[in-house]
């Protein structure tokens, strides 16, 4: 025990409570609106056997093609919910996140940064890109995304070959449809190291690595197709991308908010890369350049791009935060600047083997106690099924899912956006479909900027009402359509609670 507790020093500690202090913060409720339809992909994969191409779960987009990119996702997570239920779910994507938050560190270490620097940078870090947390397909590619990276710099060192890009694409490719930004890292650390080759810069790596490397770059864009929607899985993304549509009208695909906590340390990531380089003092790689750079514009189109802007400007970052640390060293005056080298000289960390086992095992009692005491104090109330089933029914139409499948027969289900997963995960197959959820590519400009005029009333809301003819309404109960159906008699109360409130058109059921 005494060797392993004198390497139990404060830095470690300080490690081990950051990561502890993101799990816990990152073990948010299940009340993402699209968990719901993700899970009921997997069972839906589950229960056929097969993989669907259009659409099953709506009356206003029955039958458009459905690029189900997150096929092997969605099936991951239907089979840890059976296997442990929504605490699992949440328990897991925690974890996904402190990991990318363990692959931003090592990013952040392996550019020269002090520990110290490297644990308040990672905790600045994950918090910027805390508004895409919670149990999603996508925290997948922040993962893949930090070991991309990091798979990058150990194959410039020569400790990984090409070749082990390929089959990790094709993974990532048949898991999110974001795997284009893999390719796309791959491809500009490749422009950017290529170039230091070219004027030979220290460090720069042999053309024969180059070379493997755009080979394996190229046989990874090839067998990325083989996932069961080929091509379509690239032009999907793609179109998602570029449709103003969905960015003008979807919050997470719109530009950070520079007043919210998140979008504020978004500006300070920014502010400190503008200052270290004004210092003149930062050196960086070509390839650290473009990477940080090209992902700084994905991250300002739309915040759920924050994260990978983060992790592809780690090592950027770095430096920068290192320059501005060493100006400071460097405006000491001299006799304070003597003094510190001289200190800094003469620290021996080696101790006498009984005082370090000592400091050992109180840096340990220490790691125990306040680590446990995060988790218990914030992730444990999260992973509770009856904890989370009250957030549940605080946020979603819990009571009227109920309703509706109480009517005994299939309704066509006009709904608010918000609630279009989980009325899918409730009344899918026997229940009713619905007319709009997450999946906005599946139902187009058309049927989305129907849904809007009626969500906003906007003028020609009765005429989408009329044309889409539903058997029932839902709607949050604040909404003030829910007073112009109270007067119509065309409609009737079915339910209401604090959340959603439920209209049935009239002779639809008893």
């Amino acid at each position: 025990m005494g060797p392993l507790l004198r390497r139990v020093t404060s830095a470690v500690v300080l490690r081990f409570l950051l990561f502890a202090a993101i799990f816990s913060l990152a073990a948010v409720p299940p009340l993402d609106p699209d968990l719901w339809w993700h899970l009921a992909n997997g069972r839906l994969m589950l229960v056929t056997r097969s993989i669907p191409h259009v659409d099953v779960y709506s009356f206003s987009a029955a039958g458009n093609p459905w690029v189900m990119h997150e096929w092997l996702a969605d099936l991951a997570m239907y089979l840890l919910y059976l296997a442990g239920g929504l605490p699992w779910l949440v328990a897991v994507f925690a974890g996904i996140v402190t990991a990318a938050a363990v692959c931003l560190y090592l990013l952040l270490r392996r550019s020269g940064l002090a520990p110290s620097a490297a644990v308040v940078l990672t905790l600045v870090g994950a918090l910027a890109g805390s508004t895409a947390w919670g149990a999603r397909p996508q925290l997948l590619n922040v993962l893949f995304c930090g070991l991309l990276l990091l798979g990058l710099i150990e194959y410039r060192a020569g400790r990984l070959h090409a070749w082990m890009l390929p089959p990790f694409i094709w993974l990532w490719a048949n898991l999110h449809s974001a795997f284009v930004v893999g390719v796309i890292i791959s491809g500009l650390f490749l422009v950017g190291e290529m170039v230091d080759a070219w004027r030979s810069r220290d460090g720069s790596m042999p053309r024969r690595r180059l070379t493997a490397l755009a080979a394996a770059i190229a046989v990874s864009c090839v067998l990325a197709f083989l996932n069961p929607f080929g091509i379509q899985t690239i032009l999907f993304s793609l179109g998602t991308l570029t449709s103003p549509l969905i960015q003008n009208n979807i919050q997470e695909w719109a530009s950070p908010d520079f007043h919210s906590m998140a979008g504020l340390l978004v500006e300070g990531i920014i502010f400190l890369l503008l200052a270290g380089l004004a210092t003149g003092r930062v050196r960086a790689r070509t390839s650290e350049w473009l990477l940080a750079f090209a992902l700084l514009y994905l991250a300002l189109s739309s915040q759920r791009h924050v994260p990978l802007f983060v992790l592809a400007a780690a090592p950027l970052m770095a430096r920068c935060a290192q320059a501005l640390l060493d100006l400071g060293f460097s405006l000491l005056p001299a006799t304070d600047r003597r003094a510190a080298s001289q200190v800094a000289l003469r620290w021996k960390p080696a101790r006498p083997m009984g005082h370090t086992v000592t400091l050992g095992a109180i840096n340990l009692a220490l790691l125990v106690v306040v680590g446990t005491g995060m988790i218990a104090y914030r992730a444990v109330p999260n992973l509770r099924p009856d904890a989370q089933a009250a957030s549940i029914k605080a946020a979603l139409p819990v009571q009227a899912a109920d309703a509706l499948a109480r009517v005994g027969r299939p309704a066509r289900v006009l709904n608010y956006y918000d609630y279009g997963g989980y009325l899918i995960w409730r009344l899918y197959p026997d229940g009713g479909r619905v007319f709009i959820d997450g999946r906005v590519e599946v139902y187009g400009p058309q049927v989305f900027s129907r849904y809007l005029r009626v969500s906003y009333l906007a003028a020609g809301w009765q005429d989408v009402l009329i044309e889409a003819h539903p058997d029932a309404i839902v709607l949050p109960s604040a909404h003030p359509l829910t007073g112009i159906l109270g007067q119509d008699s065309t409609w009737r109360l079915l339910s209401r609670d604090d959340v959603a409130t439920v209209f049935i058109r009239v002779g639809f059921a008893p």
